[in-house]
């Protein structure tokens, strides 16, 4: 079986990346969930400990860095900052381990060796979105194609990141030629062949129906409800935003013919309610006494590290835009410019999950 791929984020704003190349490894923190070493417990403990949604994310993403990363996996850590736009690619060498007087960039920790880099501006905007994520430790699925394809053509790290990894002992196969750290570049990746990127949703219905949709890229998780049915419990207390819709009916008349007779038409139309909410269940009972018009409900949360608030005041104009823009629907509301000024973590990611959000619509019927 081939080696699976892997991302691993050193620290917001790769604040770490230079203590990861010197000690050729990669660390996670977490410590909120897992301050103790993992070897010492096991997935379903470490799931159970989480007390908020929060936590139920960084849990799962300790799951993958102690328990399903294994040696011999691709690793490509983002190094996006003021002096680099790159990523760097390494092989996992060794198992996990626990290091109890780590340094800022956590306990946990995995042996690498050090392959390479590919540039930002060698990637696809879906794949640059896809590195985008929320997640400090996730599989780029959706993009993982176009990420091998770089693999035959990695530029050196430099020559000091090169001696020092070349002076660790490595417990994986050689790699090959192709995926050497001095492998010169020899051609850059032609665009035009890169694979797209395309939405995989997973839905389930259960016998109230409500529909339960997740979505790898961008990681998100929705629920369509119906106007009478409650809400998952798992919906309380999280950040996201909602869509109520329903229908609502225009009237059209025009007199026809000689004799001038009226004719009135009647026309169907989508109607739309964008809103965000922390507080899902009585956001929603409280639409549910103001706005008779909606039937149904999306409710539309982050399937990895929870949205901010300046995330959910963003998505929600993008998603305003977005259907205000299909000229298919009524929205009952105007433009919602005070969430303008929010400062989101990842507009380019929140803008994929716009995207996604009115997708959802159309392939539920609510946009005709």
């Amino acid at each position: 079986m081939s080696e699976e791929m892997w991302v691993v984020r050193a620290g917001e704003r790769a604040r770490y990346v230079e203590e990861f190349l010197n000690g050729s490894y990669i660390a996670v923190h977490f410590t909120d969930v897992a301050p103790d070493d993992l070897r010492l417990t096991d997935e379903a403990d470490l799931k159970a400990r989480a007390s908020s949604p929060a936590e139920t994310a960084y849990a799962r993403q300790l799951v993958s860095f102690g328990y399903r990363i294994e040696v011999g996996d691709l690793v490509i850590v983002p190094r996006l900052t003021k002096g680099h736009r790159d990523y760097l690619v390494a092989r996992v060498v060794g198992a996990y381990e626990y290091t109890p007087d780590a340094p800022q960039s956590g306990p946990h920790r995995r042996r690498v060796e050090w392959l390479g880099r590919f540039l930002r501006d060698d990637i696809s905007e879906a794949a640059a979105n896809t590195m985008g994520s929320l997640s400090t430790v996730f599989r780029p699925t959706a993009v993982e194609a176009e990420f091998r394809g770089l693999l035959t053509a990695l530029a050196p790290i430099s020559d000091a990141a090169i001696a020092a990894t070349r002076s660790q002992p490595s417990h994986a196969p050689t790699p090959s030629a192709a995926l050497a750290p001095t492998a010169a570049v020899t051609s850059k990746p032609d665009n035009t062949s890169r694979p797209t990127s395309v939405a995989q949703l997973d839905i389930d219905v259960d016998e109230r129906g409500r529909a339960r949709i997740t979505c790898p890229y961008p990681a998100l998780v929705m629920e369509q409800t119906p106007r009478h049915v409650d809400l998952g419990r798992d919906w309380a207390g999280v950040p996201g935003i909602y869509v109520l819709t329903g229908t609502e009916l225009q009237q059209s008349s025009s007199r026809t013919g000689h004799e001038r007779t009226l004719t009135t038409t009647l026309i169907v139309r989508p109607w739309a309610y964008v809103g965000l909410s922390e507080d899902f269940f009585g956001r929603l009972s409280s639409h549910r006494q103001s706005k008779p018009e909606w039937r149904r409900a999306l409710l539309v949360r982050s399937g990895g590290q929870p949205f901010s608030s300046d995330d959910i005041k963003y998505l929600e104009e993008r998603v305003h835009a977005v259907l205000a823009d299909t000229d298919e629907v009524a929205l009952d509301q105007s433009k919602p410019r005070g969430n303008l000024s929010a400062r989101p973590r990842n507009p380019a990611l929140l803008d994929a999950c716009a995207n996604s959000v009115v997708a959802v619509l159309r392939l539920t019927g609510t946009l005709i």
